[in-house]
């Protein structure tokens, strides 16, 4: 039995997703017989209850969890987090900092998967294809929004997906079908409530595959591909976490080929960013077979409609089971580093 702490909740609009991701987790590690401390962050508590409240042991600002880790003194935390400080490298690069085993991939992994402009870069420097795209500023919006309405207008054209830079589950992002200057002006209105830097890419039509992968090194595994079916426009926020508004193809209805491509490239991605734990890569196959990578998720969704559980499901695994590979491997990752003269 391990002494396991549990954080979920944050500040970002996925919130909601966080509790109950980091609800399912906890319910699953206590049903291992593990002990198990769940602790909501969130800095609403210096206002006030946040909204939705949570079911937890611990409450407080991410100022208290110096406090709660001394408390605890968890053997390995699970930072079940989406989105903002608990998934962009913020929060793992504080365990770090204080020794502290985590079952996540590493500050590193989550600051480049969690911004999409630096993670695009990074995808075409290292030869993987991407939809084409170009990053707006609000300031440069604000400056000359014709000379930016032209701009995307030649490249990346019209349709394209219009999405704020650092913000995950489709939060603000929009689709734009024509080249309606006042549509694309609401699309980065939308999405310029979330962030300064909006990427607009190429909308790609094709079939909608993700990969987990789990592990890293010799222990890597690939878990089976899922294609998703959107039975809305848009497979956005509501769709993704509303049970029967999607549909999930286990094999994709592709060439075998095409789909041990798609799981040769979510190995790649996992390793570009030095990942760990579990890992869910998006993509998108157009109707040539070509494939593009849209974004990897380093802490993907748990709930009982996320597709990662599904995954282990398929692979045989289960959510014990996947649960119980992140904690050995953060164990193990913290049981080398010591072994290299401390876990810093």
């Amino acid at each position: 039995m391990n002494r396991l702490l549990v954080l979920f909740g944050g500040d970002s609009p996925e919130r909601e997703i966080s509790l109950r991701s980091g609800q399912a987790v906890a319910t699953t590690l206590r049903k291992m017989g593990h002990s198990v401390v769940t602790a909501d962050l969130s800095y609403a508590y210096e206002r006030g209850t946040p909204s939705p409240p949570s079911e937890s042991d611990l409450k407080g600002t991410p100022k208290d969890l110096p406090r709660f880790l001394q408390s605890v003194q968890p053997d390995v935390v699970f930072p079940i987090f989406h989105g903002g400080y608990g998934e962009d490298g913020t929060l793992q690069a504080l365990l770090e900092l204080w020794d502290v085993p985590y079952a996540s991939p590493p500050p590193i992994a989550c600051f480049l998967s969690m911004d999409k402009i630096h993670f695009k870069r990074l995808l075409t420097a290292e030869g993987i294809s991407t939809p084409a795209y170009i990053v707006v500023e609000k300031s440069q919006w604000q400056l000359s929004g014709e000379s930016v309405y032209d701009q995307v207008r030649q490249f990346p054209g019209f349709p394209c997906v219009v999405k704020p830079s650092r913000q995950g589950s489709t939060i603000g992002a929009s689709v734009v079908e024509d080249d309606s200057f006042s549509v694309l002006q609401e699309a980065l209105a939308q999405a310029f409530e979330y962030d300064d830097q909006v990427l607009v890419e190429k909308k790609i039509v094709g079939t909608e595959v993700t990969i987990g992968v789990l592990g890293s090194g010799s222990h890597l595994r690939p878990l089976p591909p899922v294609e998703i079916i959107p039975l809305t426009p848009f497979f956005d926020y509501q769709t993704k976490y509303t049970p029967h508004l999607a549909k999930h193809r286990v094999p994709p209805d592709l060439p075998s080929e095409t789909i041990a491509s798609a799981v040769e490239t979510a190995v790649k991605v996992h390793r570009l960013l030095s990942c760990r734990g579990v890992t869910r890569t998006d993509m998108i196959c157009d109707r040539s077979g070509r494939l593009f990578v849209l974004e990897l998720n380093a802490i993907p969704g748990m709930t009982e409609v996320s597709i990662v559980p599904e995954m282990a499901r398929h692979a045989g695994i289960g959510f014990e089971g996947l649960l119980e590979a992140m904690l050995k491997e953060a164990l193990q990752v913290a049981k080398e580093k010591t072994l290299r003269g401390g876990y810093r």
